[in-house]
Parts: structure tokens; C-alpha cells; sequence
């Protein structure tokens, strides 16, 4: 297939994967961990990120990691990184009254500052020297 089309797919892939994780890590914090809606809307999170991560590979797979595609890189894992600490802000803020669990924002959080270290992680490793 075309790199172009690849390119599209991935980017594709990257904004649902974004969308995933924005519209359904707020209603994990309104569910008790062990009911069977939370493990769903969590595999839906957890697809997300991965669908996140997507076009990362996609362009190091189809340009060899050339400068212009780790600035494009680079620029996808800070969307990733500023998703990953919104929602993990969002999910770590004390709600008193609202009805959500402690238990589940925890563990919303702590797969926000996953995907966070993980985006942090690629970056770092994004544009050390190649050891050939």
C-alpha cells in the first residue's frame, strides 16, 4: 500500500485512540471497580491508548525515522502527553459529593500516568543517537 494511505490510517487510528481515552475515562470514575461495565469502558480506555501509539510505529516502519518524522512523532507524543495529564488530573481531583469511587479514580489515574511515562519514555528515546 501507499505510505500516504498508511499515514492516514495511523492518523486516523490516533485521533480515535485520543477521543477513546477522553470520552470514556470520565465515566470510569462513576463505576465500582468490580462491575462488569467498568472492565468494558477500561478495554475501551486501554484500546485507546494503544491506537494512540499507532502511527508511531507506522512512520518509523515506513521512513526510517528521518527528522521530519520524529518532529511529527515528537508532536503526537506530546498530544499523547497532555491527554494522559489531563486525565489523570482529572481523575486524582477529590470528588466528595458526586458519586464517584476512590478506588476507580485511582486506577483511572494511574493508567493516565502510565500512558503519560510511557509518551515521556518515547520522547526520550525518540531523539537519542542511534547506535549503529
Amino acid at each position: 500500500m501507499q505510505p500516504v494511505i498508511w499515514m492516514l490510517i495511523g492518523l486516523v487510528a490516533y485521533v480515535c485512540g485520543l477521543i477513546l481515552v477522553i470520552a470514556m475515562t470520565p465515566r470510569l470514575l462513576n463505576l465500582r471497580y468490580d462491575e462488569g461495565l467498568f472492565m468494558v469502558i477500561a478495554v475501551a480506555v486501554v484500546l485507546g491508548g494503544i491506537l494512540a501509539f499507532a502511527p508511531l510505529a507506522i512512520t518509523f516502519a515506513l521512513f526510517n525515522g528521518s527528522f521530519g518524522v520524529k518532529i511529527l512523532d515528537f508532536l503526537l507524543l506530546a498530544g499523547i502527553f497532555v491527554v494522559g495529564l489531563r486525565m489523570s488530573l482529572r481523575s486524582f481531583r477529590p470528588r466528595y459529593g458526586s458519586g464517584t469511587f476512590q478506588v476507580s479514580r485511582i486506577l483511572a489515574g494511574s493508567y493516565c500516568l502510565l500512558l503519560l511515562a510511557a509518551s515521556t519514555y518515547c520522547i526520550i528515546v525518540l531523539f537519542l543517537p542511534t547506535q549503529s
